[in-house]
């Protein structure tokens, strides 16, 4: 199984004290506890600020506001994202999931969530695979999205978190709980 980008640590390999600096995964014992404990604050600020964004006086249509322009990112145009319309929005509970706050997302790791069945031709699996990359690319056009610097994932914004709660809160209330009673 490989390692995610966040559990590995930037070292020379065992037993090659002049060896090359790389990537390798993080060693059990005390000699990476810096690295690990690196790791380990990241993802609790990450989760800190999932919990966080659920407290906000941010009205929806301005969190949606921000998200509903076509930009230009990278010198291509990128469509604007509907988070409340049904392909967007279940893009938008699927990366909500609580297993990517820390590892971050990943063209792989959401192939599987958006098709039920696996690719029957290589073909299928090519196309698959680029319609994921541009559902990852307008969520990283859109300030939804951010890839960290020595992660080949991508994680959630802050201002991704209050467009991704706002959103699912809203899709599931209901009439009576978003229209206060009279007394």
């Amino acid at each position: 199984m490989e390692d995610p980008e966040g559990f590995q640590v930037y070292r020379r390999p065992e037993g090659e004290p002049d060896g090359p600096l790389a990537w390798l995964r993080m060693r059990k014992g005390i000699a990476d506890l810096h690295r690990r404990a690196e790791v380990s604050q990241k993802a609790n600020e990450r989760y800190l600020d999932a919990l966080a964004s659920v407290d906000d006086s941010t009205t929806l249509r301005e969190l949606v506001g921000r998200v509903e322009k076509p930009v230009t990112w990278s010198s291509q145009r990128v469509r604007a994202l509907h988070p409340l319309e049904n392909p967007d929005r279940r893009l938008l509970e699927i990366i909500s999931s609580g297993e990517f706050i820390i590892n971050g997302l990943r063209n792989k790791d959401l192939q599987p969530l958006l098709y039920t069945t696996a690719a029957k031709s290589i073909e299928e699996r090519r196309r698959r695979s680029s319609a994921v990359s541009r559902k990852l690319r307008l969520l990283r056009a859109t300030t939804s999205f951010a890839r960290s610097p020595e992660a080949i994932a991508i994680q959630l914004t802050p201002i991704g978190r209050q467009v991704v709660t706002a959103v699912i809160a809203a899709s599931n209330a209901t009439v009576n709980l978003l229209i206060p009673k009279a007394a």
